[in-house]
């Protein structure tokens, strides 16, 4: 089956919506983001069949040019029949005529087969095995004195542990490598605090801003930065702290855990590089 896709206009959200509530249920954030996505560089793509839209996908372009690929959804009565494979056609040929990003990237979970086979079948290889722990806000905690730190602080932070961190820092499951775009970025966002000490933490939303606040990096005294992100967020009402990390910051994970983090998910990253 040919399937038409195009660059989705501002009035299409209504049926993105609907096309997602149909293949997702009750997890959905497309029309909590969609502001977000036009905002942003990149693509909202829409998949037709005889007018009639089936499919969506969002390609981000992030800071330092790479392409991070999300949102891909299909409606259930058109799955398994080339929709998938026509959004990654689509968004492939606007990162080689107009995007011109540097990667690729999507994540997905280590057991879901059809979600990494399709992007296999485009050159997307596992590069990254995260995990994903949660903390239940329950009060708010000391702030330790922290206050926002500029993109010249945050680097001079977060560059030096981007190794610990396996290159990588994840805000609501989408990964930026960590280098001066994305941390600059980040910071223009007001995403680093620290206080004046050596320690600091990365925390923040990408959307969906009531629902979790994620923090991405911790430096120095890392019970500390937990304790202002978990303030941060008892302030803002949003109930859960998530921290998504790659796997090979096993002194994060233990700190989590002793925090009182749980256990969430296990995820992994496919990526082609350009």
């Amino acid at each position: 089956m040919d399937y038409v896709v195009k660059v989705a206009d501002f009035k299409d959200m209504e049926e993105a919506v609907a096309v997602e509530k149909a293949a997702m249920g009750d997890y959905v954030y497309v029309q909590t983001a969609w502001n977000y996505y036009w905002n942003t560089k990149g693509a909202f793509l829409c998949a037709y069949e005889d007018g009639q839209m089936v499919g969506i996908a969002h390609l981000a372009v992030l800071p330092d040019g790479a392409g991070w690929f999300e949102a891909l959804r299909v409606h259930p009565e058109h799955q398994n029949k080339g929709v998938g494979k026509a959004l990654y056609r689509k968004a492939l040929e606007l990162i080689e005529s107009d995007l011109h990003c540097t990667s690729l990237s999507m994540y997905t979970g280590p057991t879901n087969l059809r979600s990494a086979g399709l992007a296999a079948l485009y050159g997307l290889t596992t590069v990254y095995e995260h995990k994903e722990y949660n903390y239940k806000v329950d009060g708010p905690k000391d702030t330790h004195g922290f206050i926002y730190a500029d993109w010249e602080e945050a680097e001079k932070l977060a560059l030096p542990l981007a190794e610990e961190y396996g290159n990588f820092v994840s805000v609501n499951r989408t990964w930026y490598r960590i280098n001066t775009p994305n941390v600059r970025m980040l910071a223009d966002k007001e995403f680093f605090y620290t206080d004046g000490k050596g320690s600091f933490v990365c925390v923040g939303t990408r959307f969906q801003h009531g629902k979790k606040l994620f923090v991405g990096m911790l430096g120095g005294d890392y019970r500390k930065g937990l304790d202002f992100a978990v303030n941060l967020a008892a302030a803002m009402s949003i109930p859960t702290v998530t921290c998504t990390f790659t796997a090979v910051n096993t002194k994060l994970e233990e700190a989590l855990k002793d925090y009182g983090f749980i256990f969430a998910a296990d995820l992994i990253t496919k990526e082609r590089v350009f």
